[in-house]
C-alpha cells in the first residue's frame, strides 16, 4: 500500500490491559467496530488501552468472552482502520503462515513459519483441536492474527514455547462469529473478565 503497511498489518492492534499491573497483547479487526483477541489478554481489565499501527488510540465500548476457546470479542467506539478476511477453512499441515502482532508490547512485527500439526489444547481452554506451528511468538503476541500467503486469517495466536506456537483455528472463530450468543459467557463476573 501507499503507506507501506499491508491490509492485515493495518488490521492488527496493540492491546494493553491495565488491571492488577499492566500486560500487553495483540488483536485484529474483523468489522469496523469489532476486534478479536484472546480472552486471557483482556481478562481482569480495569481499563483496556488499544492502539492501531499508526499509534491512533481506540476507545473500547464492551468486551465479550467466548467459552469454547481462549477468544474474546471487543467492540470499539472509533472505526478501526482495516479488517481481515477470514479464510474459508483451516490451513493444511505444511502451509506457510505469518503472525502479525506486537510482541512484548513493542513495534508491529511479522514472523513466519509453517503449520506443523493439529493437536489438543495444552492449556485446557478448549476441547477443540489447536494448530501447532513453528512461527516464533513472544509474550504480547497473544491475540495476533495468523494469516496465510493470501493474507487471509487462518488462526489466532494463543500460546507458545519450546520452539512452537499454538493458534486457535479460523473455523473455531467462524463458528463463534456465526452464533456469538451461543458461545459467549453472559456472566461478567467469571474471573476472566
Amino acid at each position: 500500500t501507499a503507506t507501506g503497511f499491508s491490509k492485515y498489518e493495518k488490521a492488527a492492534l496493540r492491546v494493553r490491559n491495565l488491571g492488577c499491573g499492566v500486560s500487553t497483547g495483540s488483536g485484529f479487526a474483523i468489522a469496523d467496530h469489532v476486534f478479536v483477541t484472546n480472552r486471557h489478554v483482556v481478562g481482569g481489565a480495569a481499563l483496556l488501552q488499544v492502539s492501531t499501527y499508526d499509534g491512533t488510540d481506540i476507545t473500547v465500548n464492551a468486551v465479550g468472552a467466548v467459552v469454547v476457546a481462549d477468544l474474546a470479542l471487543v467492540w470499539t467506539k472509533e472505526t478501526l482502520p482495516a479488517t481481515i478476511k477470514l479464510a474459508p477453512s483451516n490451513p493444511p499441515t505444511g502451509a506457510e503462515v505469518s503472525v502479525v502482532g506486537y510482541p512484548l508490547g513493542g513495534e508491529l512485527t511479522t514472523t513466519n513459519g509453517r503449520v506443523l500439526k493439529y493437536g489438543p489444547d495444552p492449556i485446557g481452554w478448549s476441547t477443540l483441536p489447536m494448530i501447532y506451528s513453528n512461527a516464533p511468538i513472544e509474550p504480547g503476541s497473544s491475540g495476533s492474527p495468523v494469516v496465510d500467503s493470501a493474507g487471509q486469517l487462518v488462526g489466532v495466536a494463543y500460546a507458545g514455547g519450546g520452539g512452537q506456537s499454538i493458534f486457535v483455528p479460523v473455523e473455531t472463530l467462524a463458528q463463534v462469529l456465526k452464533e456469538p450468543s451461543k458461545y459467549s459467557n453472559g456472566s461478567k463476573c467469571d474471573g476472566a473478565l
